[in-house]
């Protein structure tokens, strides 16, 4: 099949709560009026029906989207599947079990490729393992691009570029919103998280990190402040509250993104610690406890059989195997600070500031409800970049962050077009 002959965008797990919002959001969004769709997965049954519910839900009728029956589980179905996209996105997971035959079929077809991974390892084990091939076929796999990382690996980027001088360091502030109907995440993203901390230990990120990142960088002679399990935020926009270290991919993919712009860009790099801020101390303390107690848990092999078989229970509800409800979804949000400090003078890149900053900005990344509505309009816009800005991508193919990808394309138009918005907070203040 010829380029001219591919669909735009093949949504791959369109029968999954992720992949249903993106179908949605293709429907609902004037940006994709002129890109073709089709949806795939295992079940042509299950893609009729889901394409069935969206006709219902948004009262447009996609009962005629074309479908692609394709499987993790059939690496031919997954070669025809790619033979006929431009741009794939994925949203089946865990990446880690279904992730790299995907990126493979993709790379290999000519066609490039987007995902929803919050998951280091596999991350970074695509980009060792498929960047040189994807440069000789010119297409560009950019992972990461849901809730986990867009908000923040863009967000230091908004923050770098709108910082009165030079940016030495940032530390990052997420918090979730929840309506009076509460929240809960599906299970597949516990399955996710379960799966990644178990195999913390065994995935050798260190040698994968050194091969893809093998050139040494300037790190800073002022470091982010050192900060402990728990403490008071004093930072004035923040309004109080108490922050915990934050988990998630975002840390590994702002730094993966900081070394491509220093070696790819010449940009001074800089350093990040990221933090979830909760309201008050007690709910602080109640989930630093139950992040401990379900990291163990996730060790061994018995407890770890024990919290995938009662998600609900384990998790107090936090995931649940039938996900949120619509309304849940529509109520909930979150927030990103970034607050950066630096110099408001600029240095060459090959001096170094001894001083301490004597400036700073803060930025704030708002949206909807982060773990579909936010992720679906995210993972959206990075395709919506690949298809339409291709002059702005890096010049060559590969495997990158998103940040890397995209920071000269018009993605943060595309992510305000799903109410995914960044500002700057004020006009930078001296220290």
């Amino acid at each position: 099949m010829s380029a001219d002959d591919r669909y735009d965008l093949v949504i791959y797990g369109a029968t999954g709560f992720t992949g249903l919002r993106c179908v949605i959001s293709y429907i609902k969004s004037p940006l994709f009026r002129d890109l073709t769709l089709a949806v795939a997965g295992r079940s042509e049954t299950k893609l009729r029906k889901a394409l069935d519910d969206v006709s219902t839900e948004t009262g447009v009728n996609t009962r005629d989207v074309a479908i692609i029956v394709a499987s993790t589980e059939d690496d031919a179905s997954l070669h025809a599947m790619a033979k006929k996209a431009r741009v794939i996105v994925n949203a089946v997971g865990p990446y880690r079990l279904h992730g790299e035959a995907v990126v493979r079929a993709a790379v290999e077809e000519g066609a490039s490729h987007v995902d929803i991974s919050g998951e280091p390892a596999f991350l970074e084990k695509m980009q060792q393992k498929y960047s040189q091939l994807a440069k000789e076929k010119g297409v560009y796999v950019v992972g990461a691009c849901g809730w986990d990382s867009i908000p923040a690996d863009l967000g230091v980027n908004f923050l770098k570029k709108n910082f009165p001088g030079e940016l030495n360091h940032a530390e990052t502030f997420v918090q979730l919103v929840t309506g009076p109907a509460g929240y809960s995440f599906n299970a597949g993203t516990y399955q996710t998280l379960v799966l990644g901390i178990a195999s913390v230990m065994s995935d050798g990120l260190g040698k994968i990190r050194r091969e893809i990142m093998p050139e040494k960088i300037p790190r800073p002679s002022v470091k982010p402040p050192k900060r402990g399990k728990c403490w008071k935020i004093s930072e004035p926009e923040l309004h109080g509250g108490f922050a915990l270290p934050f988990m998630g991919s975002d840390k590994s993919i702002v730094q993966r993104t900081q070394y491509f712009q220093y070696v790819e860009e010449k940009q001074r790099p800089v350093l990040v610690e990221t933090y979830i801020r909760i309201g008050s101390l007690l709910w602080a303390v109640l989930l630093g406890l139950w992040v401990g107690v379900f990291g163990l848990f996730c060790m061994w092999a018995p407890t770890r059989k024990l919290l995938q078989k009662y998600p609900d229970i384990c998790s107090f509800n936090m995931f649940k195997n039938s996900g949120p409800t619509r309304e849940q979804m529509e109520q909930a949000g979150f927030i990103y600070w970034f607050v950066g400090r630096g110099y408001s003078k600029k240095l060459p890149l090959d001096q170094e500031h001894e001083d301490k900053p004597d400036q700073r900005l803060v930025v704030t990344c708002r949206g909807p409800d982060a773990g579909y509505i936010a992720t679906s309009g995210c993972v959206m816009s990075a395709a919506l970049a690949l298809l339409k800005d291709k002059e702005q991508l890096p010049k060559n193919g590969g495997v990158y962050t998103t940040a890397s990808a995209f920071a000269h394309t018009r993605i943060y138009e595309y992510l305000e077009s799903f109410n995914v918005k960044f500002r700057v907070e004020g006009n930078g203040a001296k220290i």
